[in-house]
């Protein structure tokens, strides 16, 4: 018999490694259309769920940050007042536009903006102190007093807003207070809500992950000490929460936007418009518990 040439012998070989690739591409295709099907089948899942979720809000919307994608809407796209959750553009363009560590001064104009939160005319704040503190108690006069009296800071706001995805976003004030019976400071989606606080927290993570803390202390550069506690009296019910934010005018009704990471390490953001002053709570508490009981993540 003719001995097999090692040319024959290498093509053997590299015929049966194309075919042994071939055969692996095969089966990990076939994994990843599996868990493909099974992810899309929990989502689907999901939002039959929350199709009957009683919830008292106007709108709602969830947003996988992980996966880029979302989860569920309810009215999500409709354009509605957003009381202080404004602030979120409002901290984020004045850390754009200014250094973390200039200076701002309080003006009377600042302090007559609604509530007293202690400060004093004239009275100097790093810009980072002041924002965290804005953040967290969602101080009025803190954040009049970041826009630095800039006649363009609400068109800087505004233009952001459309950059960044936020299409049905408009803010004629920089504190989401209403102006009178009729008219609001400040417009958004859900979905809107949503985008703003991905691109504020991603942008600006070591002010905003300041959004969480229970009471804020600062210490002016007046020399005046200011605490503040957090507007958000269901932190501690919500696990592994990365970023808060809330708000509340009688036109907006109860607004509430968080994110947080689930047992997946996904992070999800969850926006609530025009619920009540506590119903915000009670309903962002029944979102979450719904996507634990499902076992949401991957």
């Amino acid at each position: 018999m003719k001995p097999t040439s090692p040319s024959n012998n290498f093509l053997f070989l590299v015929l049966f490694i194309f075919v042994l690739e071939a055969i692996l591409f095969s089966i990990g295709n076939n994994k990843s259309n599996i868990e493909f099907l099974n992810k899309e089948n929990k989502i689907t899942k999901i939002q039959n769920i929350f199709a009957d979720v009683p919830i008292q809000a106007k709108a709602f919307s969830i947003y996988d940050e992980t996966l880029n994608r979302k989860i569920y809407g309810r009215n999500d796209e409709i354009q509605m007042p957003i009381a202080s959750l404004t602030k979120i553009m409002t901290v984020a363009t004045a850390l754009n536009v200014h250094k973390m560590d200039d200076v701002v001064s309080i003006s009377l104009e600042a302090l007559k903006q609604e509530s007293d939160y202690g400060f004093f005319v004239n009275e100097k704040f790093n810009i980072k102190d002041l924002a965290k503190f804005t953040l967290v108690g969602s101080a009025n006069d803190g954040a009049f007093a970041l826009v630095k009296n800039e006649d363009d800071f609400l068109n800087k706001m505004n233009l952001k807003a459309q950059k960044i995805g936020a299409e049905k976003t408009l803010f004629l004030n920089f504190t989401g207070l209403d102006f009178n019976t009729v008219l609001a400071g400040a417009f958004a989606s859900a979905q809107d809500v949503n985008i703003m606080v991905m691109y504020a927290s991603r942008a600006h993570p070591e002010i905003f992950d300041a959004s969480i803390l229970p009471e804020i202390k600062i210490k002016s550069l007046s020399g005046f000490n200011h605490s503040i506690k957090n507007t958000n009296n269901i932190l501690d019910k919500i696990p592994n929460i990365l970023f808060s934010k809330t708000g509340y005018t009688p036109l907006a009704g109860g607004n509430l936007v968080i994110i947080y990471k689930n047992n997946y390490e996904h992070n999800i953001v969850i926006t609530v418009l025009g619920s009540t002053i506590d119903g915000r709570f009670s309903d962002m508490e029944k979102i979450i518990n719904v996507l634990y009981d499902l076992d949401y993540g991957k």
